[in-house]
């Protein structure tokens, strides 16, 4: 077996519009607090490369992840399925897709980030050296950190996972998890990797090429702070991370992975329901400023494609399984929940269950969030002009996907 890493950087310029907690900001950049990076890591085993990417932005969009694995297949025949590209879902970036409201796209910047994910790819790919040892961590954080913000009694998965890969004459390189939004900064109007990049900096301080996978952290954030405590409380939350991998065990160093491609149902609607749900959001007492004019938004774009709206929409999750640890990439903000879901079912409470993955196509909101009417159930379906799925689909797809896993995880 054999790895190698790769780094380069994405920050983008001053002036650019940062995306996420909140509608029509205009909250554009004013300064850089920590640069962003792609970060990739390249495994080979028995003949076949396998390349897993961490992007510092919000999400990307179909048209890069599909340069970047052509380019891929066509330089090195490494196969698409064979290709994990994850975003840590920062807050402080700018935005590679479009989300209503919540930061306009800078076309130029995106148009460079198919060739910086491509850069460190290759990187990666030329730093190949034999793996001398494959371990693998998971402990829980010394301290409550973060909190479920969907549900007051609602799940909080604590634990922090990662694999640390030895080589021969290079520095190791470390795999790194858990499940919070990168939102720790708030209304920041700094360029910032939140507190993902901050763990990166710690493992690089200590000798260690990181990359940090977040997991599905659609429901859960960081608990809150003064803004004169943030940094303070960002070391603090990196620092526990790193210290909760502790406990090492000995992997055996084999990797296989693929691509298990599925649908997911999403709600029928009609022209009446597509009103009523776009009034209801638009008159809510409640509702943050600018909800009403996302809504209104939405309600357009459904009506004008109405009679092509469509009911199933097809869906990509790329998997690996490291040393006999299954790692799943869903194109959700997934809810704690699933991974839960996905863990139960392959009896194995090591998987690494990450969300944000490839295009980011929204939350994926469990049944009893959508009988709540909760933002993840329908309001968070308008900034991407989308429709809500169907109660039960998050459900079935942890069942569904716990169950492919198991069965890989055995036979692979």
């Amino acid at each position: 077996m054999r790895a190698g890493y790769g780094k380069t950087e994405i920050t983008p310029p001053l002036g650019v519009e940062l995306a996420g907690y909140g509608y029509y900001l205009k909250r554009r950049a004013t300064r850089v607090d920590d640069p962003l990076f792609v970060r990739a890591v390249a495994l080979e085993d028995r003949g076949r490369t396998y390349v897993v990417v961490s992007c510092d932005i919000l999400g990307l969009n179909r048209g890069i992840v599909g340069r970047v694995r052509a380019a891929l297949l066509d330089k090195h025949a490494i196969p698409p399925s064979h290709v994990l590209i994850v975003s840590i879902h920062t807050h402080t970036a700018a935005p590679a897709i479009a989300h209503e409201g919540c930061g306009e796209v800078c076309p130029e910047y995106v148009e460079t980030l198919p060739g910086a994910i491509l850069a460190a790819c290759e990187d990666a790919l030329s730093d190949m050296r034999r793996v001398t040892s494959l371990r693998f961590s998971m402990g829980r954080l010394d301290g409550q950190y973060a909190y479920n913000r969907a549900a007051e009694d609602g799940p909080v998965d604590d634990c922090a996972r990662g694999f640390l890969l030895s080589r021969s004459e290079r520095a190791p390189i470390a795999l790194i998890s858990y499940a919070c939004h990168p939102v720790c900064r708030g209304r920041s109007t700094g360029v910032s990797a939140d507190y993902p990049g901050r763990v990166c900096r710690m493992a690089e301080e200590k000798g260690v090429l990181p990359v940090y996978l977040n997991g599905l952290c659609g429901d859960i954030d960081p608990l809150t702070c003064e803004d004169g405590a943030r940094d303070a409380r960002i070391d603090a939350f990196a620092a526990a991370i790193l210290s909760a991998l502790t406990d090492e065990m000995e992997l055996p160093m084999r990797v296989f992975g693929g691509e298990v491609a599925d649908e997911i149902r999403l709600l029928p609607v009609s022209r009446e329901d597509i009103e009523s749900a776009a009034e209801r959001a638009a008159s809510r007492p409640d509702a943050i400023p600018g909800a009403d004019r996302v809504a209104r938004a939405w309600e357009r774009e459904m009506l004008s494609k109405f009679d092509d709206l469509p009911s199933r929409e097809p869906i990509s999750v790329h998997y690996l399984v490291l040393g006999g640890v299954p790692v799943a990439a869903l194109p959700f903000e997934g809810f704690c929940a699933i991974g839960q879901k996905i863990r139960d079912v392959l009896g194995d409470t090591r998987a690494l269950t990450l969300g944000c993955a490839d295009e980011l196509l929204g939350y994926l909101p469990t049944r009893d969030d959508i009988a709540r009417g909760a933002y993840a159930a329908l309001e968070s379906t308008f900034l991407y002009h989308r429709l809500p799925v169907l109660p039960g689909e998050a459900e079935r797809l942890g069942r569904e996907l716990g169950a492919r896993l198991k069965e890989e995880q055995a036979h692979g």
